[in-house]
């Protein structure tokens, strides 16, 4: 039935309407005929709006155009109309969102008649439709927010429902899947990983859901491309609000990087435990050569005193053959004597070296002269050992600082060696270049040479080129070592070339600086040996038999 509104009797009944306004609207006349709550929700104030005032007029401005366009097309195809729009009220203080539904009504000659339908008003509607879009949005931005910053975490995060079926996961657990999130979303670990891992998943998960607590594990994993990391997975149950189980939040920390620190820290622990048992077998060590060494220099110093007193009495014997013999045993325990009292000193140089208490006392010096005189105080032992040798130069003079006693060591034990190992019929040169910033000094021997794959061994402490059982020459392999420590004493350096069988020859290399506040000191050539130097020579020299 249609209801015709230009009938008093309906209007009358429409007023009864308080929610809904009926309107009509007469094309002919541009009247608009409502109900009491059509004129109110149209914020008409009158009964009737003649056609001199626009009906549209009440429609907000920015919705005009699109409301006669569309009531044009609903006119023109004949369809009902369900439209939305604000209208202005006669104050134009206040909007209000409207609905209008209703249809056209066309003449017998199929002309448009009049527009009629209800008003709705759904400010209220729309209010709330702003609002929850509002707080969609915010959800949305939130939600976004969410998921980028899960996805940034480089934990592996993924929750599953009570079945072990994927509802989620972020983009590390992705890479370790080797999966998309919408790929894994549905599917249970069975059809991502392999049976064994995945078996092992399940378990976990079924173990949580029965305890409803908390689990956790450590296990090692393999990514994709094949790099292994050891994770440390956390799975707990979520909840519904009546505190239901619903499901399985999974949360996994590559902790192979802790757990390498962790060992390197432990192992750099036990070295540093194994370093300090070292340090102090070192230590006990050292004490105990400086002991023993100071223990035996003292019997070695009684039975030297008590030779050199029995070699005054035999030569105060007038049994001339018995002398001679007697002379002859005197001068080998002597030399021995001398042996260990090189080898005592020695040790004891080490201890020293090794505690940071060697120490030089330099003095202004011409390193010519002191390098020839010890030459020439042992030229005559060498000789008669069958071997020449010569000392040259290419500066008559030059003043550095060295310790006297430290330099004059260097060479007689250099010296000692070069004998040692030349046999008879060979010759040893020694000479002296000045090269302004260091004097250059070089011993070359034509003995027996050092294999070259020895030769970086030879300065090492207790080591000798012949390690066989029956050397062929005495020592006890710390010569070289005390030598090597005595030039760089000197702020120098000390190296060695040498051919098997052809010779060797050791350079040394001493800085040219001088003493503060020292005069210089110059031998004046005089060919006087002092006991105490003939001493050192027996010491140095005493590995060598004649």
């Amino acid at each position: 039935m249609v209801m015709d509104l230009s009938n008093e009797f309906w209007i009358d009944e429409l007023q009864k309407i308080g929610k809904v306004g009926i309107f009509s609207f007469d094309m002919r006349s541009h009247t608009v005929t409502a109900s009491e709550k059509g004129y109110e929700l149209f914020g008409i104030s009158g009964r009737k709006m003649e056609g001199t005032k626009d009906w549209l007029e009440v429609i907000h401005p920015s919705q005009r155009q699109e409301l006669s366009s569309y009531f044009m097309e609903a006119i023109k195809t004949g369809k009902d109309f369900d439209k939305e729009f604000k209208i202005v009220e006669e104050n134009n203080e206040t909007e209000r969102w409207v609905e209008l539904k209703g249809k056209v009504f066309y003449d017998d000659q199929g002309m448009p008649e009049k527009l009629s339908g209800t008003i709705h008003d759904v400010s209220e509607i729309k209010k709330s439709e702003e609002k929850y879009k509002k707080l969609y949005i915010e959800f949305q931005e939130k939600e976004s927010l969410l998921v980028s910053l899960i996805n940034s975490i480089p934990d592996l995060i993924f929750y599953k429902d009570i079945n072990s079926r994927y509802l989620g996961c972020n983009k590390a657990y992705e890479n370790y899947s080797g999966m998309k999130e919408e790929d894994i979303v549905g599917h249970s670990d069975f059809d991502i990983f392999d049976e064994e891992e995945a078996s092992f998943y399940r378990e976990m998960d079924a173990k949580m859901i029965e305890k409803e607590e908390k689990v956790s594990y450590e296990q090692w994993i393999k990514y994709p491309d094949s790099r292994e990391a050891l994770l440390d997975t956390i799975k707990t149950p979520y909840y519904d609000s009546e505190g239901n189980i619903l499901g399985i939040i999974g949360i996994c920390r590559d902790i192979t990087e802790r757990i390498k620190k962790e060992e390197l820290q432990r192992k750099m622990e036990e070295e540093t435990i194994r370093l300090d048992k070292l340090k102090e077998n070192d230590r006990i060590k050292t004490e105990f050569f400086a002991n023993i060494s100071h223990e035996l220099r003292t019997p070695i110093n009684v039975i030297f005193s008590a030779l050199q007193m029995q070699e005054i009495l035999f030569k105060e014997d007038k049994n001339e053959n018995a002398s001679i013999d007697k002379f002859k045993y005197i001068k080998m325990m002597k030399q021995n004597c001398y042996r260990l009292l090189r080898l005592i000193n020695n040790l004891i140089d080490i201890t020293k070296f090794d505690n940071g208490y060697f120490s030089i006392n330099e003095r202004n010096q011409d390193i010519i002269q002191l390098v020839e005189d010890v030459v020439l105080s042992v030229a005559d032992y060498i000789e008669k050992k069958g071997i020449s040798v010569t000392f040259d130069t290419d500066a008559e003079e030059k003043v550095i600082a060295v310790d006297t006693e430290k330099m004059e060591r260097i060479i007689l034990n250099l010296l000692s060696n070069a004998v040692k190992f030349t046999p008879s019929g060979g010759k040893i040169d020694v000479y002296i270049e000045d090269n302004d910033s260091d004097v250059c000094i070089r011993i070359k021997d034509t003995g027996i040479g050092i294999p070259q794959e020895k030769l970086n061994m030879i300065f090492e402490r207790f080591v000798q080129v012949d390690k066989s059982l029956t050397r062929n020459h005495e020592g006890s392999g710390i010569g070289l070592s005390i030598v090597k420590s005595l030039v760089e004493q000197h702020g120098g350096n000390i190296s060695v070339k040498s051919e098997e069988g052809k010779g060797t020859e050791f350079i040394i290399h001493i800085p040219c600086k001088l003493a503060v506040w020292e005069a210089s000191t110059k031998n004046t050539g005089n060919t006087q040996i002092s006991d105490d130097f003939i001493e050192k020579i027996n010491i140095e020299f005493s590995d060598i038999y004649n």
